[in-house]
């Protein structure tokens, strides 16, 4: 006969009891005192009570004078229990007054046939593996993986308002990852981060921010801060053993010095201004931010920004200056020229923010304005001058070499009822020299659609009579440099050469009579300058 199933499940009980990895404890309700009467293998060793305990009560087995408080402790945790007749939840991470960290605990009471708590259950969830792993994962949360040292989250987190900070970065680390593997720059960041620790105090706190960035913050008075650079800076000295050879590795620092009173973000925005600062001045080497320097990539990254919202804000401007026909004797065309007023404050130059323009791309949006405002103000501008009037728009080597320029181009005079024959292109020597062939395909194909094509700053370096032959351009603009010499062999070369080829002249930066007479008798078809017009706004054109 088989034996049934409850019979074996009691007989198992204790073994099963014993597989549990959670701590089981069964305590005896006897008036008001507990006493053990059954623990797992579990709880035994966790606690280290035994069988030979069973029976004895929180005060029988914690007899020492410093384990009173764990019997108290108990005591009043299990009475608890007993007074509410209820089952109780004790949240994990309480210490224990014997110096431990408490697991979750679930206790519930036994009742016997009259209702009476006659005993206690016990659950307790071993808490150690758990804050073994909580442990390592707040480790990683706060150290880089790589190199063990601190890591940007600890630097935001702890060290808010240290009193100085030294931003590292490795010069021509992306040559060592490209040539000889990204294992190999693991080992090379590895060993910078050990002698950064060998190099510096203890006091100053190495940290990885990611890449090859690393940080050295402090957080109390440093009397020469400078000397600090040169130790991280004399720790790349010695040449690093990488896949089987010794390499030079050299360093550069950006330091800010905040004394306490400045957050973690500005000191780390001052340090990668110093850092790049010293690296424009030749690398391996430090510098030190400091308020009353002018830094170029300050006011470079202060345009890049702003530029972001010029158009949003309205803050572009097109202002006009006519192109004069000496024969004709009448103006044949209008140069818009672009202003930027930036904060409806200050007017910043061409020059300083239209390379900003052209890195950032943000030349093309505005690019894109210029032409097209170009074309709203045509109509006032023929009102004036004739039907036969031409506008010309200056074209950036970026816009040139955008594969979808000439579609945009054309898209905006479709919208503008503008006739691409009343516009005629700009581009400077320097936009030719990048990539000839490639920019005669372009203004081939623009020619074809009705544009003219001017050539600006003519004659200032670039040019060659073989490099004239193949552009497919109208006119060529002397630049004003010299109109200034006024030179008569130079200008009569000049003159001639470009008439040889078919190519309108226009001179530019004619600014008196003197010149005016000087460049008629030579038969300079068109001039432009202040003597006709500085650059108005619209309502302003004569």
């Amino acid at each position: 006969m088989k034996p049934k199933i409850n019979d074996m499940c009691c007989s198992l009980l204790p073994s099963i009891l014993d597989a549990a990895e959670d701590l089981i404890y069964i305590m005896a309700v006897e008036h008001d005192q507990f006493k053990y009467a059954y623990l797992n293998q579990a709880a035994q060793k966790a606690s280290g009570i035994t069988s030979q305990d069973y029976g004895r009560t929180f005060y029988e087995v914690y007899t020492a004078k410093e384990q009173l408080s764990m019997a108290y402790y108990l005591q009043n945790k299990y009475q608890k229990v007993r007074s509410a007749r209820r089952s109780f939840r004790f949240e994990d991470g309480f210490l224990l007054p014997n110096g431990l960290l408490s697991g979750e605990s679930i206790m519930s009471p036994i009742f016997d046939k009259n209702r009476e708590v006659s005993y206690i259950l016990c659950i307790t969830r071993d808490s150690t593996a758990r804050k073994e792993y909580e442990d390592k994962l707040r480790y990683y949360a706060y150290h880089d993986e790589l190199t063990n040292l601190l890591n940007r989250r600890f630097l935001y987190e702890f060290a808010t308002t240290p009193w100085a900070i030294w931003l590292i970065d490795l010069d021509n680390f992306k040559n060592i990852n490209d040539t000889l593997g990204h294992d190999v720059g693991d080992i090379l960041l590895i060993t910078v981060a050990e002698r950064l620790k060998q190099s510096l105090e203890t006091s100053f706190i190495p940290i990885r921010l990611g890449g090859d960035e690393f940080l050295i913050a402090v957080d109390h008075v440093v009397a020469e801060p400078d000397k600090i650079s040169g130790t991280i800076l004399d720790a790349f000295t010695p040449p690093f053993p990488l896949s089987g050879r010794f390499m030079h590795i050299t360093t550069t620092v950006g330091v800010s010095i905040g004394q306490g009173d400045l957050e973690i973000s500005t000191l780390l925005r001052q340090a990668d201004i110093a850092l790049y600062h010293a690296k424009s001045l030749g690398k391996n080497q430090f510098h030190t931010y400091n308020e009353q320097h002018s830094y170029e990539q300050v006011i470079k990254y202060d345009y890049e920004i702003a530029l972001s919202n010029c158009l949003a804000n309205q803050e572009l401007e097109l202002l006009y200056q006519p192109i004069y026909d000496t024969k004709r004797k009448q103006i044949v065309s209008v140069e818009a020229l672009l202003r930027w007023n930036k904060d409806h404050l200050k007017v910043i130059p061409p020059d300083l923010f239209i390379p900003v323009a052209e890195e950032s791309g943000w030349i093309h949006p505005i690019g894109d304005w210029v032409i097209r405002q170009a074309c709203r103000d045509y109509p006032a501008i023929a009102d004036k001058y004739g039907t036969g009037v031409k506008i010309a728009v200056n074209i950036s080597r970026v816009q040139l070499n955008d594969p979808s320029f000439s579609d945009r181009l054309l898209g905006i005079l479709s919208e503008q009822n503008t006739p691409p024959s009343r516009l005629d292109l700009e581009i400077t020597e320097s936009v030719v020299m990048h990539n000839i062939e490639k920019v005669c395909q372009i203004l081939h194909h623009l020619r074809k659609q009705g544009f003219t094509v001017s050539l600006d700053d003519f004659g200032t370096g670039y040019s060659s009579l073989s490099m004239l032959t193949q552009l497919p351009i109208d006119k060529v603009k002397m630049d004003r440099s010299f109109i200034t010499q006024m030179n008569p062999p130079v200008i009569a070369s000049l003159l001639n050469m470009a008439a040889a080829l078919h190519l309108g002249v226009i001179a530019e930066g004619v600014e008196d009579e003197e010149q005016l007479n000087f460049l008629t008798k030579m038969n300079c078809p068109e001039i432009q300058g202040y003597l006709i017009c500085k650059p108005v706004p619209l309502t302003e054109l004569p």
